[in-house]
């Protein structure tokens, strides 16, 4: 495995890009992963690597650049009674961080990859965990001649009630869309997420799957305290098997 850190000007600051691949000759397909809400850490790397070992060019952008170097927290201690300042602190980082900045970081490390030579040019994929699904939709939206395939593992504000809603640009996207969700999301429900849900699976050509899996809870598929082996196996095979297709 070769692993780096990018350092890219995106025009609002510099941004840390995690970047991974296998150590054989490339150039490979690119897949972008947007991180959860707790932020960079080893977690990240691991799942990363998971990715990586595939075939892929994995490169990961810190999302909360802005706001300082690689900011992250532990879910393990995060949740424990009596840590609510910690809690606050991920949550105003997350808050803190709009979709049009993430969409500005986007941009920028699109434009990278356009020179990098272990990228192909050719099709692109995208995963997100938590808020970073978020993100997945938008860039589906905003760069459907990049990305052919996204994935989304324990979608976090996917639905809103506003006319703007992440989940709405789901049927006008051309490519395949994955969805691994947890019966006991705790964070975000099956029953708040399920027109997200309901859109994905209703995508024409079988384009879209979205899967509820039984027992897994919000994080079931980044290593710590929610990590649900089931379910997380099966989403990376649904998730691999579509880059697989769509990618090359």
């Amino acid at each position: 495995m070769i692993e780096s850190v990018i350092q890219l000007d995106t025009g609002e600051g510099i941004q840390t890009v995690l970047a991974k691949h296998p150590d054989e000759h490339g150039p490979f397909p690119v897949v972008v992963m947007f991180h959860d809400g707790p932020g960079m850490r080893e977690a990240t790397h691991e799942v990363m690597r998971r990715i990586a070992q595939e075939g892929y060019y994995v490169v990961a952008p810190d999302r909360y650049h802005r706001l300082g170097e690689q900011l992250n927290v532990d879910p393990a201690e995060m949740f424990k009674p009596g840590n609510e300042e910690l809690r606050n602190q991920m949550f105003g980082w997350l808050m803190g961080t709009s979709e049009d900045s993430v969409a500005t970081d986007l941009a920028a490390l699109l434009a990278h990859l356009a020179d990098d030579p272990a990228a192909t040019d050719g099709p692109r994929g995208c995963v997100g965990y938590c808020i970073g699904a978020r993100s997945v939709l938008r860039s589906l939206n905003d760069h459907p001649e990049a990305f052919a395939a996204g994935a989304t593992f324990h979608p976090s504000f996917c639905v809103t009630e506003n006319d703007d809603s992440p989940h709405h640009v789901v049927p006008i996207f051309t490519g395949e869309i994955y969805v691994g969700i947890g019966s006991e999301d705790k964070l975000q429900s099956v029953a708040t997420n399920q027109p997200f849900l309901d859109a994905v699976n209703a995508m024409s050509d079988g384009r879209g799957l979205a899967e509820i899996h039984e027992g897994a809870d919000h994080g079931f598929g980044v290593p710590g305290p929610a990590y649900h082996a089931v379910a997380a196996d099966r989403s990376y095979d649904m998730m691999l098997a579509m880059f697989d297709r769509t990618l090359g």
